[in-house]
C-alpha cells in the first residue's frame, strides 16, 4: 500500500490548526502540526514532506520568511493560509515560493480541495508520451527527482508550480499555450484576474531559474494577450 502523503500545518490558532488537521486526516493524509514557526524549522530537516500549509501571522517571525526554506530544502509544495487577503500579498507570496494562497476566513472544503489539487499538480508519473527527464537548451530537467540542472552541472530545485509549469510547456514546444489552458491543466482554482498576476510571477520564477531574460527571452515567450509559447529542442531521456 503506497504511503499517504505527508502534510506539514504551521499555524497559531489552536482551533484553526485542530479543523485543518481533523479535515485532512479524515481525507487521508498524514499530519504534523506546528504553531510557531521555530518549532517547524527546527522539524524539517528530518521530516519528508509533500505539502506544507503556512500561516504568515506566526507569533515568533513571518510565515513569509519560512516560505524560501521549504521551497529550496524540500520538494514539498506549499499553500499559504492567511488574514492578508489582498492581491499583492499573494503575489508576494508566489513571489517567494507559495504555490498558491487562500485568505481567511475559508471553506474547510476548499482548502482540502486545494491540496488535492496541488498534490495531484506535485506527483510526476512518467508516460511513453511524456518522460521524467528532459534535455533543453544546455538545461536537464529531472521531475523524479524535482530538480532543474545547467550544462556546468549545477543543480536546483524546482517548486512543485514551477515543475508543473514546466512539463506542460515541454509537452508542447513551439506552440501558443493560452493563459485558460494553462488554468486547467495547473487545476488552479483563482479568478481570472488573480490567475493572471499569479502565472505571470510563476513564469518569472522558472525564466529566472533558466536565465532566460524577462525583457527578451529566448525560451520561455510572451505573446501578449494570448499566451506563451516554449521555444527549445528537446531531447527525452
Amino acid at each position: 500500500m503506497a504511503k499517504p502523503p505527508r502534510i506539514a500545518i504551521v499555524e497559531d490558532s489552536l482551533e484553526i490548526l485542530q479543523m485543518l488537521s481533523t479535515a485532512l486526516q479524515e481525507a487521508g493524509y498524514e499530519i504534523d502540526t506546528y504553531s510557531r514557526a521555530a518549532d517547524f524549522e527546527r522539524a524539517i530537516a528530518r521530516s519528508e514532506l509533500d505539502l506544507c500549509i503556512v500561516d504568515l501571522g506566526l507569533p515568533d517571525k513571518d510565515g513569509l520568511s519560512l516560505l524560501n526554506l521549504i521551497s529550496t530544502s524540500t520538494n514539498a509544495a506549499i499553500l499559504v493560509i492567511s488574514g492578508r487577503s489582498g492581491l499583492q500579498d499573494r503575489i508576494v507570496g508566489l513571489e517567494l515560493g507559495a504555490d498558491d494562497y487562500l485568505a481567511k476566513p475559508f471553506e474547510i472544503r476548499e482548502v482540502v480541495a486545494r491540496v488535492r489539487a496541488l498534490l495531484r499538480r506535485r506527483v510526476f508519473t512518467p508516460t511513453p508520451a511524456l518522460e521524467s527527464v528532459f534535455n533543453f537548451s544546455g538545461w536537464t530537467a529531472d521531475f523524479a527527482k524535482f530538480t532543474l540542472t545547467d550544462s556546468d552541472g549545477t543543480s536546483q530545485r524546482l517548486s512543485a508550480s514551477e515543475a508543473a509549469l514546466l512539463q506542460i510547456f515541454l509537452a508542447r514546444p513551439d506552440r501558443l499555450i493560452t493563459r485558460a489552458q494553462l488554468q486547467t491543466e495547473l487545476d488552479d482554482r483563482s479568478d481570472s484576474v488573480s490567475f493572471d498576476r499569479a502565472i505571470d510571477v510563476r513564469v518569472s520564477r522558472l525564466r529566472a531559474k533558466l536565465k532566460d531574460s524577462s525583457k527578451n527571452p529566448e525560451i520561455i515567450k510572451t505573446i501578449y494577450g494570448a499566451g506563451y509559447i516554449f521555444v527549445s529542442d528537446i531531447q527525452r531521456n
